[in-house]
């Protein structure tokens, strides 16, 4: 073999390196520690609704299962695959992370609401990890899986029009999450929140709702409740 030819292989090999090194990197601080493992990400058909929980990229935060983290990542969030997925600006490509690496994430959305998810193992119908967010903190914490369905619907023509009878449709699901226990279904209404309480404290409930003016109409009214009634000291039942 002559020298043109190793030369050659040894920078093939060289560049090879190279470029899953940079896959790797972005724009965050104490890269030297950690390294993010994940795979390039898929396109999504495009339908009606949105997959995503964000319409654009997001500056965030990644805290990994070994104990370290990286900011001023650009992510964003897949509702409809429970991903996180993050842009690699020096390689210009979107890196799904490797769900098993990260076990929690955050990020502040256009409007200045930041946003932080938590890992937790989930089999209260098919085991498996899922990211929830965290809407109030202290035990139990309300939670949300903001989930996205791919459904067929009624036939619709989109932009370009094509003819499609599938849409993205938003399914979020509402937990308590106690520590010792588990997760225990809610929904955003008030009649279920008080259906978490036993019948004396829900007549105290109901009366503290009208003296606070909370009616519950959305995700917003729905965890003010919530933290309204945990200040008072209610406990839920499991």
């Amino acid at each position: 073999m002559n020298q043109t030819v190793i030369k050659l292989i040894f920078l093939l090999f060289a560049c090879a390196i190279g470029s899953d090194l940079q896959a790797q990197t972005g724009p965050t601080r104490g890269w030297d520690s950690v390294k993010i493992k994940g795979t390039k990400q898929e396109v999504y058909n495009v339908y009606d609704g949105k997959p995503y929980f964000t319409d654009g990229w997001c500056i965030g935060k990644v805290e990994f299962t070994n104990g370290e983290a990286l900011d001023s990542l650009y992510l964003k969030y897949s509702s409809y695959k429970d991903e996180i997925i993050y842009f690699n600006e020096q390689i210009k490509t979107q890196i799904r992370i490797d769900k098993a690496t990260v076990s929690a994430f955050s990020f502040k959305d256009k409007d200045g609401v930041i946003h932080s998810f938590q890992k937790y193992p989930f089999d209260n119908w098919a085991k498996a990890d899922r990211y929830f967010e965290i809407l109030s903190t202290d035990s139990p914490n309300l939670m949300c899986y903001r989930k996205v369905n791919l459904n067929e619907v009624s036939p619709y023509r989109d932009s370009t029009g094509k003819l499609k009878n599938m849409a993205y449709e938003q399914e979020y699901l509402y937990y308590f999450y106690f520590p010792d226990k588990g997760f225990s279904p809610v929904k955003p209404n008030k009649s279920n929140l008080l259906s978490h309480f036993d019948k004396e404290s829900q007549k105290a409930i109901k009366k503290l709702l009208r003296r606070n003016r909370i009616d519950i109409l959305d995700e917003f009214s729905f965890v003010a409740a919530w933290q309204t009634i945990k200040k008072q000291g209610f406990k839920v039942l499991f």
